[in-house]
């Protein structure tokens, strides 16, 4: 009885890690509403002729998918707990 006591406090726990570092990765990298960038693009001017020119660099900013799967992992992980614990409560007549 002691071990599933134990299973339900690490599915719980595990929800909430899971919640929390999506969210702060999503936060850390820039919290971008729109789907999930690899590259971003800046403009940099040429010194002699003064034109500005797009230059596209390697860089990861999150986009909103990425707080959203964590929100969806972790609320499984909470909704197996619950199952878990009911499976493992008696039944009282």
């Amino acid at each position: 009885m002691k071990t599933k006591l134990s299973l339900v406090r690490a599915l719980r726990i595990s929800a909430l890690v899971v919640l929390f570092v999506g969210l702060a990765v999503w936060a850390r990298s820039g919290a971008r509403l729109g789907w999930t960038q690899t590259s971003v693009v800046t403009l940099q001017r040429d010194e002699i002729t003064g034109i500005d020119f797009p230059v596209r660099q390697n860089a990861f900013v999150a986009g909103v998918e990425v707080p959203l799967l964590a929100t969806v992992v972790a609320m499984s992980a909470a909704g197996l707990s619950l199952l878990v614990q009911r499976r493992t409560s008696p039944v009282k007549a």
